[in-house]
């Protein structure tokens, strides 16, 4: 027997091991389900594969990471000038 096998097989049965002991904890817990977590989970990891990138999906693209953005600082910076509190202040 190699240096290298004992060290695996050694390696291989802490693991399983430590393996067989998280499933004996977490295992004999009563989890129900619930359905509509588990359908948007499912929908979130696939979310990159059904994701089409065209003309259509960069105007909404550049609404939500541009014009969004401008708007709420825009709207905040409009109340912080209005408020006495905040007059002088700068966003």
């Amino acid at each position: 027997i190699s240096p290298y096998s004992m060290f695996a097989s050694r390696l291989l049965s802490r693991t399983a091991s430590r393996t067989r002991i998280a499933q004996r904890r977490w295992g004999s817990m009563d989890v129900k389900k619930n359905k509509h977590v588990e359908e948007w989970n499912g929908k979130r990891e696939i979310t990159e594969k059904t994701f089409e990138f065209d003309s259509t999906s960069v105007p909404w693209l550049l609404g939500t990471m541009l014009a969004f953005p401008a708007f709420v600082w825009y709207w905040t910076a409009d109340e912080m000038s209005k408020r006495p509190e905040f007059k002088g202040r700068t966003c």
